[in-house]
């Protein structure tokens, strides 16, 4: 019977217990009488790409430094608080603490990846999202970016893969692996993804520049694109420096002038 009464009692003092501790906690989450969310956190990861070396830039998201001088090639996370609805992203150049670029953008999820991308030492650098793209083997994503002064405010422009007879040197095919509709001057286009064999003897690639109302080339090209002919700007498609890179942008620059120009591409970055 004591046993039974022990038993009871200590029954009792550890359900009291349980039940103070839930009822402390019920109202430690509220305020003012309203329950309190309990705050969401971001995990944001950013990396740098600029063509100038020197370049180094600090990242706020949400009034949160997640780095104070992220250089070429660096990569930063943290994670930041989170907003109910948009994050606000924040960077600067770390030497001067002139703010380059201020805006918001909505991250559902609880990462998010970012890319930071100076194309033009004289200009702001550009903030682009990176998903996880599913890229198959022997291929990459491909952006355009131009300034050049030549060529009109805005462009079409076609990447080819030319099939050659590599004894005979004979025209097999012709590919056009990507189309880009309309690349503004000073702006990133959008990644495209291309077929990349490494094996030049099999593929050729040229690319040409095209007018955004008709979609056809641009006129008063030096180097007009004929696989017949084997005529055309060929477009540099290597692999970055340490061959795992899958994200390419490639520059146009033009010599000449609008009446009869010239055009070369080359890779600003790859990452």
């Amino acid at each position: 019977m004591i046993m039974n009464k022990e038993f009871f009692l200590l029954r009792t003092f550890f359900t009291t217990a349980l039940l103070i501790c839930v009822i402390t906690l019920f109202y430690s989450c509220k305020k003012d009488g309203e329950l309190m969310k309990a705050t969401e956190v971001v995990n944001i990861s950013i990396t740098s790409f600029s063509t100038d070396a020197a370049a180094a830039f600090a990242v706020v998201v949400n009034d949160d430094v997640v780095e104070d001088s992220l250089y070429n090639g660096g990569s930063a996370s943290k994670l930041v608080a989170k907003a109910e609805s948009m994050q606000h992203i924040i960077i600067k150049d770390h030497f001067t603490d002139a703010v380059l670029i201020d805006t918001s953008i909505a991250i559902p999820g609880k990462t998010a990846s970012l890319t930071l991308l100076q194309l033009n030492a004289d200009s702001d650098p550009i903030l682009v999202g990176q998903s996880e793209e599913d890229i198959p083997e022997n291929h990459r994503l491909q952006a355009i970016f131009y300034t050049n002064d030549i060529l009109p405010d805005s462009i079409g422009f076609q990447v080819y893969g030319v099939h050659y007879d590599p004894n005979t040197f004979e025209l097999l095919g012709v590919d056009t692996l990507a189309t880009y509709p309309k690349i503004k001057k000073g702006e990133l286009s959008e990644f495209m993804l291309i077929e990349d064999n490494p094996d030049p003897s099999i593929v050729y690639y040229f690319f040409q520049p095209l007018d955004v109302n008709t979609q056809q080339a641009l006129p008063n090209q030096a180097v007009p694109f004929d696989p017949v002919n084997y005529s055309g700007v060929l477009f540099p498609i290597e692999t970055g420096a340490t061959g795992t890179e899958k994200h390419y942008i490639n520059d146009i620059s033009a010599t000449g002038s609008p009446e009869f120009f010239d055009i070369t591409s080359i890779r600003l970055i790859s990452y």
